[in-house]
């Protein structure tokens, strides 16, 4: 069965911690939009997203099913750590009343969302960035969304930039997220405060804490923050010099609540590093929506206007 191109879809972005869904029509219009935490009984988790799919399905005909999840993904087969699936096939294990169902990685399906509604409407190479507690990416070049002979084209956050850094989980040395991320600042923050950085402080600042005390003047916040934005800046040139991309679009809590702030220490280090300094940095326009937008543009198979 073809998707209908004028239905709604239904996109589904499941996360480790938040599920998220709704009916997302062609205009990007999303109605029934609902926020869940994730099962923490793993074994429930089939059984409500099949609770969601007849409940949306119930609501009107819709053309397809798109599914974004975390990990590797071939086909319709999963391998997740942060859901605990190896090799699952998504499609064997839930009724969709004969509508196509599309599984996709949830930073893929966040770049097709951005490039159909969003930010990178418009262009045809860009690259979404997700900067939160690791680092992932969803590249879309020559208006095609890049994914890889196994689903792993986007794991930027794991391309190694010292050989001789801190030890990563995915076992290796060095990996960009582990000076880069909004975890690798927070350790900082952290180990600046141990340090004696704030006197006058007696318990640790939040990373939000010391972002509104950059914004306030706080030459030591201020030092942090410029440290973590060159740590993003590199990887950001290196990025630019792989795939040349018109624009990066920054998504992720740690970029949007540190952007106001950050994105000067980010942009002036990519243009120093990178081969061409004409990529546009970009925050988010559908934050935590561009997903499940995304993986219901994708299940409907058909070209951003």
């Amino acid at each position: 069965m073809k998707p209908t191109p004028e239905r709604p879809a239904i996109g589904i972005d499941l996360g480790g911690t938040n599920l998220r869904s709704g009916l997302v029509f062609p205009d990007g219009r999303i109605e029934q939009l609902t926020r869940e935490e994730t099962p923490k009984d793993r074994e429930r988790i089939f059984p409500r997203l099949q609770e969601i799919i007849d409940t949306l399905s119930a609501r009107e005909p819709v053309a397809a099913v798109g599914i974004a999840v975390p990990g590797a993904v071939e086909g319709d087969m999963v391998t997740s750590n942060n859901l605990g699936w190896q090799g699952i096939h998504v499609a064997e294990r839930l009724r969709t009343n004969d509508a196509p169902l599309v599984v996709e990685n949830d930073m893929s399906a966040a770049a097709a969302g951005e490039h159909c509604f969003g930010a990178g409407k418009g262009c045809n190479n860009m690259i979404l960035l997700t900067i939160s507690t690791g680092i992932g990416a969803g590249i879309i070049i020559g208006g095609k969304l890049q994914t890889g002979a196994h689903g792993v084209a986007g794991e930027v956050g794991h391309h190694v930039v010292n050989l001789n850094g801190l030890l990563c989980g995915c076992g290796r040395r060095g990996c960009w997220e582990m000076i880069a991320s909004g975890t690798a600042h927070k350790r900082r923050v952290r180990e600046a405060f141990r340090d004696g950085t704030w006197p006058n402080l007696t318990d640790e600042p939040s990373v939000a804490d010391v972002t509104r005390m950059a914004e306030g003047g706080d030459k030591a916040a201020i030092a942090l923050l410029k440290r973590t934005g060159r740590y993003i800046g590199i990887g950001l040139a290196n990025l630019v010099n792989l795939y040349d991309p018109d624009v990066i679009v920054l998504t992720g809590g740690f970029a949007r609540n540190t952007w106001n702030i950050l994105h000067k220490y980010m942009e002036a280090e990519m243009d120093e590093q990178a081969l061409t300094a004409s990529v546009n940095l970009a925050l988010t326009e559908l934050g935590d929506n561009a997903g499940l937008l995304g993986a219901a543009t994708l299940a409907r198979r058909v070209e951003c206007s």
